[in-house]
């Protein structure tokens, strides 16, 4: 079965967000219905920034082969294999790129495998984007007598199992700029299976986002901070450090927008346990009056 993707078809369906509202926001997101695959040569296509181009291809092969070894010895093998291909997106021949390693296999041809990246990882220029059509998630090879064989090394980042992490994007728009974005997906049953659940991308040229955010990552500590305070995140929890704690309010926000914590400070420290929520970066802001103090705060 072939799933092809559009935005179009999908309006009805899916939770599409395009957060221009927001000033200083310029990330498309969209939580599509999950795409499920778990098929032999089940696909889903994949037009990111739903131009008319098919940026990615997620697919499931599952077969056999006939190995033989140097002695002469042969014997029938399985594989199951979860993978990504990449489409050029232009006629200019720049090509889109997932975040992971390539390397030479004994036989002196490139094999990809992309990155599982936690939530909260930044998508930027710091990680090594490879552009190899074919890229594998995970997969394994049985050997017909119930064991499955994988090297370390060919297994894939997505093995044996791996929920709701991301792949790290890099593609190119109709007029050959690249924006970073991000997949989220889920690999299950050592390559059996494989869900991809929504997905978000920045419009702004090669800048950077961060895996599971819905917000435009400005760097929300340039903002111009107005209220005197030192804030740092150890732990599950958030130290606040400012003399200016009197009607000072704290308001704490995931990447998604949704606000967790609000509350008003009551000493010169003040420290808020986070142990409730999940790991992973928040937003910060701190109000008095006219004046205000915003910064992106990791909890493990």
């Amino acid at each position: 079965m072939k799933n092809r993707f559009s935005l179009k078809e999908y309006s009805l369906l899916a939770s599409a967000i395009a957060i221009k509202s927001v000033a200083h926001s310029e990330v498309i997101y969209l939580d599509i219905p999950d795409v499920v695959i778990d098929e032999s040569y089940e696909e889903y296509h994949m037009d990111i920034d739903d131009n008319g181009s098919e940026d990615f291809r997620f697919i499931k092969f599952s077969g056999s082969y006939i190995w033989s070894t140097s002695s002469g010895i042969t014997e029938l093998r399985f594989f199951h294999d979860v993978r990504v291909d990449l489409f050029n997106s232009t006629s200019v021949f720049e090509y889109n790129q997932i975040a992971g390693i390539g390397f030479s296999t004994y036989f002196s041809y490139m094999n990809y495998w992309p990155y599982a990246l936690l939530s909260g990882a930044l998508v930027n220029d710091e990680l090594q984007f490879q552009d190899g059509f074919v890229q594998h998630m995970a997969s394994r090879i049985d050997i017909g007598n119930g064991t499955s064989w994988v090297h370390d090394k060919d297994a894939g980042y997505w093995w044996p199992s791996m929920e709701d992490r991301y792949l790290g994007v890099h593609f190119v728009d109709s007029e050959s700029n690249y924006h970073y974005g991000w997949i989220r997906c889920s690999v299950l049953d050592s390559a059996e299976v494989l869900i991809i659940k929504d997905f978000a991308y920045e419009t702004e040229i090669d800048h950077p986002i961060v895996a599971g955010d819905t917000t435009h990552y400005v760097g929300i500590n340039n903002i111009e901070n107005t209220l005197d305070a030192t804030v740092y995140g150890f732990g599950k929890d958030i130290y606040i450090l400012t003399e200016t704690y009197q009607k000072t309010e704290v308001i704490i926000c995931n990447l998604n927008g949704q606000e967790v914590v609000r509350k008003y400070l009551q000493s010169e420290k003040d420290l808020i346990n986070m142990s409730s929520y999940s790991s992973g970066i928040y937003l910060l802001t701190l109000l008095n009056g006219e004046k205000r103090y915003n910064k992106k705060v990791f909890i493990e």
